[in-house]
């Protein structure tokens, strides 16, 4: 079931697959989980996965990881952790960059991404009958009403922040599911995925060069810490338990998820301004709607702008429609070397 002949130069491109991945597991439409079974790795990773259990975590504590990797093929488990480590302080800095340039462009490439995962799963499910569109409207609803919702804020509390991590590890064991995106959902993208990683990265930036002056955030790390343990113990538990939902359900909870997606497209409406400190009075309020402290305005035609933005939206949905026929291509391969 594992392969136990990988070489060095075999694990060095497993890690460089496993930054690939962690970066996708960051940007909203993709999820981690599709990008490994682009790249060949997933059905190993998910049957690896799906051996670990808390008493895997206390031989890696101990030490030992002959044992581990005996178990639960560890060495190809802990390499596939470590490039996802490595990619969550490279492209964390990289978002945060592009975050402050523009805003705009960068929710824009969201939507586009997004867009294109709703019209994978649309072109995905098989049955459109009313039990169908019973399921539709559920997740319509629950995503309609999150979209409208204030507490889609971000939430610092930890125990929404541990939940958090328990749900955005999602993204990395179904292929579909975009964990940062389910993050955005909750309102705490930016907070868990940059703010949080920035921090821990200067931690450590300042502690290599022996800076007395530790300009970090205290409250952060503490948030990433709890973060990291929601995710460790959602990867526990739902692998196992996602598995087996989509083996038995896996109908009914595309269908949710589509009705869930097309709901809350309005939370990631790249076109939006922050209203706390505008003075606005009662007429305009009633034509606005507001999320989460922020007016959605549709965009302005005469600004260059707005055609870029809509340029980025464009090169978002691509993007994801490419790696999905890719995905089509890799699963025929595998599915046909498996039968010989």
């Amino acid at each position: 079931m594992f392969n136990k002949n990988r070489n060095r130069k075999d694990f060095i491109f497993l890690f460089l697959k496993a930054v690939f991945m962690g970066t996708a597991n960051k940007l909203p439409g993709i999820s981690g989980g599709l990008v490994a079974l682009i790249t060949g790795f997933y059905h190993e990773m998910v049957e690896s996965l799906k051996t670990l259990n808390l008493k895997s975590f206390v031989m890696i504590l101990r030490g030992d990881l002959k044992e581990f990797n005996a178990k639960h093929n560890g060495f190809f488990i802990l390499t596939i952790l470590f490039g996802i480590i490595v990619s969550y302080f490279s492209t964390s800095k990289i978002l945060d960059y592009f975050f402050k340039q523009s805003e705009l462009y960068v929710w824009s490439i969201f939507y586009g991404m997004i867009i294109a995962s709703l019209m994978i799963l649309i072109k995905n499910n098989k049955n459109w009958d009313f039990k169908t569109l019973m399921f539709l409207i559920s997740g319509f609803s629950i995503g309609l009403l999150l979209s409208i919702s204030n507490p889609t804020d971000e939430n610092q509390n930890l125990v929404f922040v541990f939940f958090c991590g328990f749900i955005s590890i999602c993204g990395m064991i179904v292929p579909g599911i975009s964990g940062s995106f389910l993050l955005i959902l909750l309102g705490n993208y930016k907070l868990l995925l940059i703010d949080s990683v920035n921090a821990l990265y200067e931690t450590l930036y300042n502690f290599i060069n022996l800076n007395s002056s530790f300009q970090h955030d205290l409250n952060l790390l503490q948030i990433l810490i709890v973060f990291t343990l929601g995710s460790l113990v959602g990867l526990i538990f739902l692998s196992k338990l996602l598995s087996v939902l989509i083996k038995k359900y896996n109908e009914i909870i595309n269908q949710l998820i589509i009705g869930f997606v097309t709901g809350s497209l309005l939370i990631v409406w790249p076109w939006k301004m922050i209203t706390n400190n505008l003075n606005l009075n009662k007429s305009s309020i009633n034509k606005s709607i507001f999320s989460n402290d922020f007016l959605k305005y549709l965009p302005d035609f005469t600004e260059t702008s707005t055609y870029i933005a809509i340029l980025w939206i464009i090169i978002g949905l691509f993007i994801v429609l490419f790696l999905e026929k890719n995905v089509r291509r890799t699963k025929n391969i595998w599915t046909s070397r498996k039968k010989h």
